[in-house]
């Protein structure tokens, strides 16, 4: 029996993730091109959203034109109780600085901009990456309602990082 090629299994591969997850609310991978978090497939865990975990939602109205139509995937910050506060160009959550804000993105196009200082509410989680300065996440759009998560997920180990 013949092998076959990555490169001949990757379309395939993207394929069914898309119609995976544009044919399921609750989709079980999620394909992450971004550098917000490391680019690759992840898969959904049974877990509940809370800080430090990753989570896939619908993009709010603000991200519309951003997202493209598809899920984001972001790492919970800040959860219900903790204080967000996003005002004068930085980000704090429970009084620890975060980062900065940015009044436009790497294309000079003017972002949303979501300012306040409140504790989240229990229906509510703030998204945030570090990994890069520039990434579109709660800064911009504010806190993801939970109702908009779709799931838990964790990054799928790609052939060449196995051991």
């Amino acid at each position: 029996m013949g092998h076959i090629s990555f490169s001949t299994a990757l379309p395939w591969v993207a394929a069914a993730v898309i119609v995976a997850t544009l044919s399921s609310q609750r989709p079980w991978l999620v394909a992450n091109a971004t550098p917000s978090e490391p680019r690759g497939l992840y898969v959904g865990v049974p877990a509940s959203p809370a800080v430090g975990r990753l989570v896939a939602f619908q993009a709010p109205a603000a991200a519309l034109p951003y997202a493209g139509g598809l899920p984001l995937l972001k790492t919970v910050a800040a959860g219900p109780g903790d204080l967000v506060c996003a005002s004068s160009g930085r980000l704090a959550i429970n009084r620890v600085d975060r980062g900065p804000i940015a009044r436009v993105d790497h294309q000079g196009r003017p972002l949303p901009q979501w300012s306040g200082c409140r504790p989240m509410r229990p229906d509510e989680l703030f998204v945030f990456s570090d990994r890069v300065p520039n990434s579109f996440d709660s800064r911009y759009f504010g806190p993801v309602p939970r109702n908009q998560v779709l799931g838990v997920y964790v990054r799928v180990p790609l052939i060449s990082e196995q051991p």
